[in-house]
């Protein structure tokens, strides 16, 4: 089976590169970057079919970590095959009217949550289809009950308090390219082969673009990024937080208790853990070293010591700065249910002696709640030490 490290690492890569080119506005350096992942992909796929090539065993390749698809995915997969080799495959693509199977979309989803941490951390769903989704804008507690009798200003407090996202509104068009001669020469596979190339490109495509959308999403046909102001868009943009200075690891239990521990309603609320998403420099020099520091007791995680904190690192936060919240009141689902159509071109010109095969999926994120994500500055942050207090000598 496929190097899951290898994959990892060429994810890695596309994300430094597609960081740059969307701080940049850079399509054609956001396109090289997908380019070069998706070809890296198919020849290992190749290589990989090569070495199972006497294989037709469905079990022994779900034995080796291959899927065992459904029939509607085989079904498509193999509409999928025979598109590709037809005289006109453009039409022939276009003919294909039904969209990715919900179940392929899942699996995606499962891909991104395992590969990408923040993804994981955060409430991140399949919308199945659905245009609009319920979701909660404050921890309710109390709110969403009553002892006594129940009246219509009851149901109106209750109803009043729930809040839907439309993941309808932005749109995500994920590119997976297949080399022409990759096509031509050994594209033969059987549909397990395609899945495993499919789910792979996409998940590792979408996932870098979702993650770009959650941490720096300004809401202008994207998401809403988690540290970002919800409460005053100027025409449908939103802006980042100012940001919080944090300077030395002790301050750290006051910035969270000052920040996150109220709701929208100015209710407390528990919260056992919180997420701080660090650009992967700032974790190596800044946040690591803190999580192992060496005291004649052993080794430390000042982090947590001060407040139980998940650290994970993303491309897509500048130097300098964290962004911490309450990881699972970051709400984003994605819909392939009925917008998964897969589309065909060879007209794209930055990509030469490829076939670009793209399908448009549709979805949204924000924070519910505007008090639930900070903007937290670290550049001056000191190194972690420990406080060690004198006894006086009795």
């Amino acid at each position: 089976m496929l190097n899951k490290d290898i994959v990892q690492e060429k994810s890695k890569n596309m994300a430094s590169q597609l960081a740059q080119a969307l701080s940049g506005d850079d399509e054609n350096a956001a396109a090289d970057a997908i380019q070069e992942f998706s070809a890296a992909i198919a020849q290992m796929i190749e290589s990989e079919f090569k070495a199972q090539r006497g294989s037709s065993d469905a079990a022994a390749l779900n034995g080796r970590g291959f899927a065992v698809l459904t029939s509607e995915e085989r079904d498509w997969y193999e509409q999928f095959i025979q598109a590709t080799h037809a005289m006109n495959p453009k039409q022939a693509i276009a003919n294909i009217t039904a969209p990715l199977p919900i179940t392929i979309i899942d699996r995606v989803i499962d891909d991104m949550k395992k590969s990408h941490p923040l993804l994981d951390a955060i409430t991140f769903q399949n919308a199945n289809g659905e245009t609009r989704l319920i979701m909660n804008a404050i921890q309710m507690m109390s709110k969403l009950g009553s002892w006594g009798q129940i009246t219509s200003a009851i149901v109106e407090e209750v109803t009043g308090a729930l809040r839907y996202i439309d993941v309808s509104t932005s749109k995500y068009t994920a590119f997976f390219l297949i080399p022409k001669d990759y096509v031509k020469f050994n594209f033969s596979f059987a549909p397990v082969w395609v899945d495993q190339y499919i789910r792979i490109v996409l998940s590792e495509v979408c996932a870098n673009g979702l993650e770009y959308a959650v941490v720096a999403g300004n809401g202008k046909n994207k998401p809403i990024g988690m540290a970002f102001d919800t409460a005053h868009p100027v025409e449908g943009v939103y802006s980042e937080k100012d940001a919080i200075a944090l300077t030395d690891w002790n301050d750290y239990p006051a910035l969270i208790a000052n920040n996150l521990l109220v709701d929208a309603n100015g209710d407390y609320r528990i919260v056992p853990e919180v997420l701080m998403v660090c650009n992967p420099k700032d974790y190596v020099k800044k946040l690591r070293p803190a999580q192992n520091t060496i005291t004649m007791a052993g080794v430390i995680d000042i982090i947590s010591h001060q407040y139980p904190t998940r650290v994970v690192p993303s491309a897509f936060v500048a130097e300098g700065y964290v962004k911490v919240g309450i990881a699972k009141n970051y709400f984003a689902a994605i819909n392939g249910g009925k917008s998964g159509i897969i589309e065909y071109s060879d007209e794209a010109q930055f990509l030469d002696d490829n076939r670009v095969y793209t399908t448009r999926l549709y979805g949204n994120g924000q924070p519910i709640d505007n008090v639930s994500f900070i903007n937290v500055s670290i550049a001056n942050l000191n190194p972690a030490y420990v406080l060690v207090r004198e006894l006086a000598a009795f």
